[in-house]
């Protein structure tokens, strides 16, 4: 398992990933294809201005299965770090979430910039509000999260620094 650094030749996987229904499902449904530039360009620059978005590889060399990615954003009018992730759902429910988040948590503690992460799954996503309980996130309540112009009902976890 690794992550590589998401570029722009990786914007095939979010077209992928943001247009199909399934990975969609909890993030107010899919997106129409002439959403993915956008959404591209929103990762780019998240990492331009210091965020981290990486691709999720089942081993070296491998075709990407997922993106996972940790940015800087907003809360209540205040600034927090958020964290979330997408697989491909021909490869969910094979651990890579899993370990890409402990891979990027490892990497965030060696930071030391981030502070305390915070993550909003959809509160109906079984998968990832278990993967925020396996990683040791704490649950602190449901929010109404904006998502692109979409409000998604979502758990609001935060993993302390």
């Amino acid at each position: 398992m690794e992550l590589v650094r998401y570029t722009d030749a990786d914007r095939w996987l979010t077209e992928a990933l943001e247009t199909d229904p399934r990975v969609m499902a909890e993030l107010g449904g899919a997106w129409s294809p002439d959403a993915i530039d956008g959404i591209h360009q929103r990762r780019l620059t998240a990492i331009a201005g210091g965020g981290w978005w990486e691709t999720i590889r089942p081993g070296p060399g491998a075709a990407p299965v997922g993106a996972i990615g940790i940015w800087a954003a907003s809360w209540e009018e205040t600034p927090i770090s958020e964290v979330g992730w997408m697989v491909m759902p021909e490869h969910q429910g094979h651990g890579y979430a899993t370990a890409a988040l402990a891979i990027l948590l490892d990497r965030v503690r060696a930071d030391g910039r981030w502070g305390p992460i915070h993550a909003f799954p959809g509160a109906a996503n079984a998968a990832s509000n278990a993967l925020c309980r396996r990683a040791g996130f704490t649950l602190l309540g449901t929010a109404d999260v904006d998502y692109g112009d979409r409000v998604l009902h979502c758990h609001h976890w935060v993993l302390p620094a």
